[in-house]
């Protein structure tokens, strides 16, 4: 696991983000704000092990996106603070998982065919209008396609290891998500947090300008 601070200027909040898979800052590169953020990614090997020390902020906030909402519920309860907000989209705490996440077999094929054509084709499908796709092309990974297909392969075998039931405040369900299926996002969510629904596919982010717009608040100097 990797994690980069993305914007540190000793704000009074931080925004904790949690990526998806195969994806790094590019993806959330427009996003603006007020806050200091700092991103987890790259989900090789899970670990608690030099986690950021986030004491020195009022208020820390957690958004996950697809795979990062497994990892988030993961790491975030071994932060050394308890974060006063989070924040889930197009995922769930069980990422492989025929009722709520990707169903095994799709996931597999997936892994199978995890090539240079293989990765266009995933990533093509995140998104569902010819707008989004041309928003999300400027805003691929420049990752290398080995690694990618490392993380994608660990991260099913660490999934079934890491079954913690996070409390997440919001979530974020896009109505046409064709990777993370909608049905099985609902299945998981059902009882535990309040569904939005978004329009458009699996990348969510085109549709924001600010990390705030995400959160559902606005930063102010004395708090939120």
């Amino acid at each position: 696991m990797r994690i980069e601070w993305l914007i540190k200027k000793g704000a009074g909040q931080v925004i904790v983000f949690f990526n998806g898979w195969g994806m790094d800052a590019s993806a959330v590169s427009h996003l603006e704000t007020d806050a200091d953020v700092v991103m987890f990614y790259d989900y090789r090997i899970l670990s608690h092990d030099n986690l950021p020390d986030l004491r020195e902020y009022r208020e820390v906030y957690v958004v996950a996106w697809s795979m990062g909402v497994w990892a988030a519920s993961c790491v975030v309860p071994h932060f050394n603070v308890r974060p006063c907000w989070a924040v889930a989209l197009n995922g769930t705490e069980r990422p492989v998982d025929n009722l709520y996440g990707i169903p095994v077999k799709v996931y597999r094929l997936t892994e199978k065919g995890m090539n240079i054509r293989g990765r266009e084709k995933f990533f093509s499908r995140m998104a569902v209008t010819d707008e989004e796709r041309q928003f999300l092309k400027g805003r691929l990974p420049a990752r290398e396609l080995e690694d990618q297909c490392e993380e994608l392969v660990l991260i099913e075998k660490q999934s079934y290891g890491c079954e913690k039931c996070y409390s997440w405040n919001k979530v974020y369900v896009s109505e046409k998500d064709v990777i993370f299926p909608v049905e099985n996002q609902l299945n998981w969510w059902q009882g535990k947090a309040p569904v939005t629904f978004l329009p458009g596919g699996h990348y969510p982010f085109a549709g924001f300008k600010e990390w705030e717009h995400i959160l559902g608040i606005k930063f102010t100097q004395s708090g939120n």
